[in-house]
C-alpha cells in the first residue's frame, strides 16, 4: 500500500510539472487573439481586460493613464463591462466617455478619481452601482440616459462639486446616501420622472411622503410638511444656511446624518410622535444651542449630537430608554443633564467628555450628571468617573419630574400649533413671529425647570 501511494504521488507531481511546463510554452507563443480565446488577461498598456462570456471586462486601469474614452472593441471582442474598483486611483482622468457597448459597471468603479469632472454613461446602462463615483470631488457633469432604473448606495457620496443632477425618467430607486455630503448640490431635474419630484429645494418621492435630498442652498426656517413620513439618511446634510427646523409628528425616525454639518442651524423643533434620533444625526451643528425633545422619544443613537459645541440645555423625556455612544460627545457648553430613572442604556462617553485629535477622550471641566441612585445614570457616572448629584427621595424630585414632563408636553403642543400656523400660506413676518414666540416659550419653560 505504501508503494502504491508513493507511485501515485510521483505520478501526480509529474502531471503537475508537465501541465505547468505546457502552460508556460503556450503562453509564450500566444498572440493577443489566442490569449483572448483561452480566457487569458490582456493588457494594452492602459487597460487590463479579461474575457468573460465572449466579451471583455475592464478589470484595471493603469493609475497613470490620462485617457478620455474607453474603446468599444479589442481584438474583435466587444467591451461590455467595467469591473468593481477598476479605476480606483486613476487621478489623471479629467473626463471619460463610456461606450455604448458597456452594459454594466461594478461597485466603486470610479471611486476616488479626484480629477474626474465629466462622465458620459452609455444608454444601455440601467444601474449606477454602489459607491460608483464616491468622493469624485471634481465631478460636475454627469451625462446619463433615461434608462437608468437604480442609483445605488453612496453612488455620488462626497461629490462636493456636483451642483445639478438630471433624474432619469425611468429611475425607480435611489439608494441610501446616494447624494450624501454633496456640499454644492442645488437642484434636481425631475421633469420627466414618474417617481420623483423636486419642489421648493427638496427632492421628494412623487407622493411627497419621502424626502431624499435637499438643496444646500436652502436657507432660513424650514417647515417640513406633515405629508412627509420618512427623511432619508443625509437628506439635509451640509445645508449650512438653515437657521431653524420644524419637524412634523408624521416623522417617527430621524435617520443617520440627516442634518449633519448644518453649521448655522440654531434650533430644532420636534413634534410628538418622534421615537428615534439616528446615528450622527446632528453632528457638527456648531450653532445648535437647544433642543426640545418630545415625550415620545425613546432612542438617541451614537454620536447624534457629536460636536454640537453650543448646545447648552437639553431636557430628556422620562420615557427615553437608550442614549448611544458619544451621543453628546464634545458638547462643551453642556454642563448638567438630568438622566430619567427609566433609561436602561447609556453608551460610553455619551455625556461629559471631549475627544482629541489623537483619538483620546478627556472629561469635560465642570460637568455634572443628575439622576437617581441605583439607576443607569448613576452607574454611568460611576464607571465614567464624572460628578454625580443624587435627586432621590424627596418631594422635590416628584415635583421636578412632573413639572418637566408637563412643560415638555406643553412645548410639544405649542410646536404643533406653530407647525399648523407656519405653512407657506403664512407670511414670512407671521412665521418669524411664531418662531420668536416659540423660542421665548422654550426659554421660560427651561428656566422654570432649572429654578
Amino acid at each position: 500500500m505504501k508503494l502504491l501511494r508513493k507511485a501515485a504521488a510521483l505520478l501526480a507531481s509529474a502531471a503537475m510539472v508537465l501541465s505547468a511546463f505546457s502552460a508556460t510554452l503556450s503562453a509564450s507563443a500566444l498572440t493577443p487573439e489566442q490569449a483572448a480565446e483561452l480566457g487569458e488577461s490582456l493588457n494594452d498598456g492602459t487597460f487590463t481586460y479579461e474575457l468573460v462570456g465572449g466579451s471583455y471586462t475592464i478589470v484595471k486601469c493603469d493609475a497613470t493613464a490620462s485617457v478620455s474614452k474607453i474603446p468599444e472593441l479589442r481584438n474583435g471582442y466587444a467591451i461590455t463591462a467595467i469591473a468593481e474598483g477598476a479605476f480606483i486611483g486613476c487621478n489623471n482622468i479629467a473626463s471619460i466617455t463610456i461606450p455604448e457597448t458597456v452594459t454594466s459597471i461594478g461597485a466603486q468603479a470610479f471611486a476616488g478619481c479626484t480629477s474626474l469632472s465629466k462622465v458620459h454613461l452609455p444608454s444601455r446602462l440601467t444601474e449606477i452601482p454602489e459607491a460608483c463615483f464616491m468622493t469624485c470631488i471634481a465631478l460636475e457633469d454627469v451625462e446619463l440616459s433615461d434608462n437608468i432604473t437604480m442609483i445605488g448606495e453612496n453612488a455620488f457620496y462626497g461629490c462636493t462639486a456636483l451642483k445639478e443632477f438630471k433624474i432619469p425618467d425611468k429611475l425607480e430607486l435611489i439608494g441610501d446616501l446616494a447624494f450624501g455630503d454633496c456640499a454644492s448640490i442645488s437642484s434636481f431635474d425631475t421633469e420627466g420622472s414618474e417617481h420623483y419630484l423636486f419642489r421648493d429645494g427638496i427632492l421628494y418621492s412623487r407622493d411627497l411622503a419621502t424626502v431624499y435630498r435637499a438643496s444646500t442652498e436652502l436657507s432660513g426656517d424650514l417647515y417640513i410638511s406633515d405629508k412627509v413620513t420618512k427623511i432619508a439618511n443625509g437628506a439635509f446634510s451640509m445645508c449650512a444656511k438653515l437657521d431653524n427646523v420644524f419637524l412634523p409628528g408624521s416623522v417617527h425616525q430621524l435617520t443617520d446624518d440627516v442634518f449633519g454639518y448644518c453649521t448655522n442651524l440654531k434650533s430644532v423643533h420636534f413634534s410628538e410622535g418622534l421615537t428615534e434620533i439616528g446615528y450622527l444625526a446632528f453632528q457638527f451643528c456648531l450653532n445648535l444651542d437647544s433642543v426640545d425633545f418630545p415625550t415620545t422619544l425613546r432612542t438617541i443613537d451614537d454620536g447624534a449630537f457629536y460636536n454640537c459645541t453650543k448646545l447648552g440645555k437639553i431636557i430628556l423625556p422620562d420615557q427615553i430608554d437608550k442614549i448611544g455612544v458619544g451621543a453628546f460627545l464634545n458638547c462643551t457648553s453642556l454642563n448638567n443633564v438630568l438622566i430619567p430613572q427609566g433609561v436602561s442604556v447609556i453608551g460610553e462617553h455619551a455625556f461629559g467628555f471631549t475627544d482629541t485629535t489623537d483619538g483620546k477622550f478627556e472629561k469635560a471641566d465642570g460637568f455634572e450628571l443628575s439622576g437617581f441612585n441605583g439607576s443607569e445614570g448613576a452607574a454611568y457616572a460611576r464607571r465614567s468617573g464624572i460628578s454625580f448629584r443624587n435627586v432621590n427621595g424627596s418631594l422635590n424630585k416628584v415635583l421636578f419630574i412632573t413639572l418637566s414632563l408637563a412643560l415638555v408636553a406643553a412645548a410639544g403642543v405649542f410646536a404643533a400649533v406653530l407647525m399648523s400656523r407656519g405653512r407657506k400660506s403664512a407670511s414670512s413676518d407671521v412665521r418669524a413671529a411664531d418662531r420668536l414666540a416659540a423660542e421665548e416659550e422654550e426659554e421660560q419653560n427651561y428656566q422654570k425647570i432649572i429654578d
